[in-house]
């Protein structure tokens, strides 16, 4: 039977299984999908390709909706199929297809994590995988797990979700899918287990945050309000201390492999960073016009803005300059639910007067972000002379796989025409082994194997060392913003003899990274719609001296 046959079955299915289906009225404790402690390996080897049908929630609760999204137009309470392929090693299970898998459902996209397998004592074969159910052509995702047995003949998952990373939408949510697995060699799987083991070896070591003696100070209720934490963590000396993830169903039984999204981290990891790698390979890219290279840009008054200027959120473009009006406005909204290329980049080009002289002026738009990615993919296009270059696959992933990130980092979110741009300032989605190690690369200078991948005069300035502040004045006095990074200054809050600039990442909903002097990290992930950490970084700096330590 193939897969192909299966997917037509599926709303017979879906009808069937609606009336055999007890309806769940509570949620399991996450620890009912975790891999017993010391799990048994599998008589047979798992390889091959598992099909999930579309099925209906058998349990949905709302808590947030704060756009009023349309349930039922939108099919929110509808799990979409799935298709994918997985193989084993040892007990972990690795699925092939990673990062958001796109389907035809109008809300919903895949997300699926490495899990485990194991044998139980009747012999049979069991399967838990941490997901996430990601919205279409957004960032916000909700983070589940699944749990089936697998057979011959037939599958059935439990599927749950009750966490999420989304201040806007949050639900708890319960069901069963019907679905098949069929066992066969998956393709490359040699080199897929090789890199999935050289990500993991390559990981920061770890401890519970719990043994530092001021956890409980770190992301606690005066920054982050209850139930709004989705992880939290400190790096120290080289150590990764990390919390749990909670849910609302307990702590998360894969924690190493939740899925974080990006929202503006982006800006900094993947605009910044491009920007500087671009630099590198080609002095003088960042300070070239925007009009040379978004012809939706030309002839609208951008011909003195560069890409710098749009990194810095300085165009001189824009219809009001108090903070974040324009970043909240009508038109931004259309930019964002526009899943096309061209509709983005006309909102984009064309929807903002010119009204300031560029690098002027800082005024926080997301748009700009996009506008610079697009700019960077022309100049990387006339320098290589390659039509389908790509910042993602020629110019971040190179380094991304010398650092042996995860394959998260692989698959930023693009738009939904045949151009797929990648969105540049959101849209991308990490782990927090993968956070450590980028603000470990971006420590110590963007280096790798001692070699240089980026542009040292750049990287200073983000990262706010040699004579800050460097940037311009951002949402406050205390504020700068450079090529994508926000800086604070810490120094009065940590009552230091001077200024101390600390650079640091900002996400929407209440995403903080910190990059504190001596190649620290601070970082929490929420969604309150809360940015506060100085309460963190005081504690930290009572163990940890901040004011007088090296950058």
């Amino acid at each position: 039977m193939t897969i192909r046959f299966l997917a037509m079955l599926a709303c017979m299915v879906w009808s069937l299984a609606a009336q055999a289906q007890p309806v769940s009225d509570r949620l399991l404790p996450a620890s009912d999908f975790a891999p017993p402690d010391v799990p048994l390996v599998p008589d047979e080897e798992v390889s091959g390709t598992l099909h999930l049908f579309a099925g209906p929630a058998r349990f949905f609760e709302v808590y947030t909706n704060a756009f009023d999204m349309d349930i039922e137009v939108l099919r929110i309470a509808e799990v979409p199929p799935l298709t994918i392929d997985i193989l084993q090693d040892a007990v972990r299970v690795i699925p092939v297809q990673r990062g958001p898998i796109r389907g035809m459902h109008p809300h919903w996209e895949w997300i699926v994590q490495p899990g485990a397998t194991w044998r139980d004592g009747d012999g049979r074969t069991w399967l838990s995988l941490p997901v996430a159910l990601a919205e279409r052509n957004a960032n916000c995702v909700h983070n589940g797990l699944l749990k089936l047995e697998l057979s011959a003949e037939n599958v059935r998952a439990d599927l749950q979700i009750a966490s999420e990373t989304c201040a806007y939408f949050q639900f708890d949510m319960r069901t069963a899918l019907d679905g098949a697995y069929t066992a066969r060699v998956v393709d490359d799987s040699a080199a897929i287990v090789e890199a999935d083991r050289r990500e993991r070896a390559a990981r920061l070591p770890e401890r519970p945050i719990s043994d530092l003696d001021f956890a409980a100070r770190l992301g606690a209720e005066d920054q982050v309000p209850a139930g709004a934490l989705s992880l939290k963590g400190v790096v120290l000396d080289g150590v990764h201390y990390v919390s749990r993830c909670p849910t609302r169903a307990g702590p998360y039984p894969f924690c190493s492999e939740l899925v974080i999204p990006s929202y503006s981290w982006a800006k900094s990891i993947f605009g910044g960073v491009a920007a500087m790698r671009l630099e590198r390979l080609y002095p003088g890219s960042v300070e070239r016009s925007i009009a040379d290279y978004v012809g939706a840009c030309e002839g609208w008054g951008w011909g003195d803005v560069s890409v710098a200027d749009a990194l810095n959120m300085a165009t001189g473009h824009y219809n009001d300059r108090r903070h974040e009006l324009d970043e909240g406005s009508e038109l931004m909204s259309r930019f964002f639910l526009s899943e096309t290329h061209g509709q983005k980049i006309e909102i984009a080009c064309r929807g903002f007067e010119k009204r300031a002289e560029p690098g002027s002026r800082f005024v926080y738009r997301t748009a700009d972000s996009y506008i610079a990615g697009i700019a960077m993919t022309g100049i990387l296009r006339s320098e290589t002379e390659d039509a389908r270059a790509d910042v993602q696959r020629d110019i971040l992933q190179p380094m991304w796989d010398a650092l042996d990130l995860s394959a998260l980092m692989f698959v930023p979110r693009r738009t939904y025409d045949e151009s797929a741009m990648p969105f540049s300032g959101w849209g991308m989605y990490l782990t927090r082994a993968d956070l450590a190690r980028v603000a470990q690369f971006l420590h110590r200078g963007g280096t790798i194997d001692g070699e240089s991948y980026l542009d040292p005069g750049m990287l200073s300035q983000a990262m706010q060392r040699a004579n800050p502040p460097h940037g311009l004045r951002a949402a406050t006095e205390d504020q700068r913003y450079r090529y994508g990074f926000w800086a604070w200054d810490a120094g009065q809050s940590l009552d230091c003899d001077e200024d101390l600039w600390v650079p640091l990442m900002s996400g929407y909903g209440g995403l903080v990274a910190a990059f504190l002097p001596g190649e620290r990290l601070y970082y929490h992930v929420s969604d309150a719609g809360t940015h506060r950490w100085a309460n963190s970084a005081r504690a930290i700096h009572e163990y940890h001296h901040l004011c007088e330590v090296s950058p």
